[in-house]
Parts: C-alpha cells; sequence; structure tokens
C-alpha cells in the first residue's frame, strides 16, 4: 500500500474519469508525478471543486496500490494562483514539459522547487521569458542532459567571447573552425551573457530559447507541443 501523507503539490494534467470523477496528475517533491483518482467531484459545486486547477498550491493525500491511487483529501496550501493571458499559456507549456518528460514515482525536489517558484513569477507578472528559460535549464540539467554555459565540450576550455560555437546534444558548445559560415550557430559573447543570467538582453533570451528548445526537441520526440499551438493562436 502506498500512502501520500499532505505533501506539498500541483496539478499538472487532469481528465474526466467515469461520470462523476477526475483522474489528476499531481508534482510533488518527495513522490514525483502522482496519479490519482479523485471520486465525486465532477458534480460539485463547492469551492472545493475549484481547487482542481492547475497552478493552485495544495497538500494532498492519496493511498492505493499500483500506479493509479484514490485521492484522499486535497486542501489548499496558501493563496490560490490564477492565470489569464500570455503567464496562462506560459504556465501550460511547463506542465506540459512536466507531464511529458518526467516519469511517474520518480521524485525531482529540485524541479519542484524550481517549477514553483516559475510559477511564482507567472503569478506575479515578471517578464516571462526569463521565468520559462531558468526553468527549462534546471529540467534539463535534473534530466542529466543540461549543458555548461561556461566551458566548451569536448577540451573543457572557456568559453571565448569572440568565437562561434555550434551545440551538440547531450554534450554541449562545440568550437567551429575560422571561416566555418556561422548561421545556426551560437556567438560566444551571447552564450556567457546567459550564464550570467543577463535575460535583461534579447541575444541572451533568444540564445538561451534557441539552446533549450534544441535540447528538449529529442527529449519530446516528434509530437507537437499543444501548449506552444496555445500560445501561438493567443498571440494572432
Amino acid at each position: 500500500m502506498q500512502r501520500v501523507e499532505l505533501q506539498p503539490a500541483y496539478i499538472i494534467h487532469a481528465r474526466p474519469y467515469r461520470d462523476t470523477s477526475f483522474i489528476v496528475h499531481c508534482f510533488t517533491p518527495q513522490y514525483g508525478i502522482v496519479a490519482a483518482v479523485v471520486r465525486g467531484q465532477r458534480q460539485k459545486k463547492k469551492s472545493q471543486r475549484s481547487l482542481l486547477n492547475p497552478f493552485i498550491p495544495l497538500l494532498i493525500s492519496a493511498q492505493g496500490k499500483g500506479g493509479m491511487l484514490l485521492m484522499t483529501h486535497f486542501e489548499a496550501r496558501g493563496q490560490p494562483h490564477f492565470l489569464t493571458g500570455a503567464s496562462l499559456y506560459s504556465g501550460l507549456y511547463l506542465n506540459e514539459l512536466l507531464h511529458r518528460l518526467l516519469p511517474e514515482a520518480d521524485p525531482h525536489p529540485e524541479i519542484f522547487t524550481a517549477y514553483q517558484t516559475a510559477i511564482e513569477s507567472l503569478v506575479a507578472q515578471e517578464a516571462l521569458e526569463p521565468s520559462l528559460r531558468r526553468f527549462e535549464m534546471s529540467l534539463l540539467l535534473a534530466l542529466g542532459v543540461g549543458i555548461s554555459w561556461r566551458e566548451a565540450a569536448w577540451d573543457g576550455g572557456p568559453i571565448q567571447a569572440d568565437a562561434y560555437y555550434r551545440l551538440e546534444t547531450e554534450q554541449g558548445f562545440v568550437p567551429v573552425v575560422a571561416g566555418e559560415k556561422t548561421a545556426g550557430l551560437f556567438y560566444g559573447e551571447h552564450i556567457l551573457q546567459v550564464a550570467g543570467q543577463r535575460f535583461d538582453l534579447a541575444t541572451a533570451r533568444k540564445t538561451a530559447k534557441l539552446a533549450n528548445r534544441q535540447l528538449l526537441q529529442p527529449l519530446l520526440g516528434s509530437k507537437p507541443l499543444r501548449s506552444r499551438e496555445l500560445f501561438i493562436q493567443h498571440k494572432r
């Protein structure tokens, strides 16, 4: 019998189950992603039902055998969060990354902390891109495919500000020979801006976005991100 007792959690995915229930996937620091059935909530109009939404910090209890547990208790943990507009789609993007890339019951407390920080930043309506890029980098590092933004791959030498690099997945930035075409390459100065968290600079934001997307692609596969499609439609 597996028991989860009053664990901090966020719901990252939910779907209807039978006539009156939900299956929710909750992200927790100690147990990773927990899948649980929440019985009887689809017909309820009480305030408790409203807690079964993304981005709301919860305390949950669940128990059961196998992969699917039964939710026995859930309550708000602090002030509920509600996102709108671009912040909402950014939050959905974070949830989709977690749902697709983390296996169930695989705890990553460091990712939970990074996720909570990102959500709080979105709630505060801070600049979107720095929050997203920092979370992506934390996620990649925790999954074992993070790269160095200060040292080149292969020889381990420091990134040179005036040099160009190509990005090798699971290895990092590899220096290119002089005279090679620079299209699709990364400029050393911009890489170092990311290393210094200079996301106030457009070049750092663009570099981090392109590099993170390239590193995430092999993990995500060919299936497109639904949250990205929704965000594009929102911007039209």
